[in-house]
C-alpha cells in the first residue's frame, strides 16, 4: 500500500513511433515494369504515373503556399505599421 494522496501524479507520456520504410529504387523499378507490360499488352490497368497525384506533391504545394503566405504576412505587417505611424503623427503632431 502507499500513502493516499489528493492529487493524481501524471507519468511521463510514452513514445511510440513506428517508421515506414519507403524504397525509391523499387518504386520505380515497379513503375517501369507495370510501364512495359502495358506497352506489350500483357496488363491492362491504370498506372499511378498517369495520375496527376504523385509522392512528394503535397509536400511542394505546401511550401509554396508557405512562402505565400509568409510574404502576405509580412507586406500585412508593412501596410499595418504604415497606418500606425500615420496615425500616430496625426495625433501627436498635429
Amino acid at each position: 500500500m502507499g500513502i493516499p494522496r489528493f492529487f493524481k501524479v501524471n507519468e511521463p507520456k510514452r513514445f511510440d513511433y513506428k517508421p515506414l520504410y519507403w524504397d525509391p529504387a523499387k518504386e520505380e523499378r515497379e513503375d517501369r515494369n507495370r510501364r512495359i507490360r502495358a506497352e506489350l499488352g500483357q496488363e491492362v490497368t491504370f498506372s499511378k504515373s498517369s495520375s496527376t497525384i504523385t509522392r512528394g506533391s503535397f509536400r511542394q504545394y505546401s511550401s509554396k503556399t508557405n512562402r505565400k503566405a509568409g510574404r502576405d504576412s509580412n507586406i500585412r505587417l508593412i501596410v499595418i505599421a504604415a497606418a500606425l505611424f500615420l496615425l500616430a503623427y496625426l495625433l501627436f503632431y498635429r
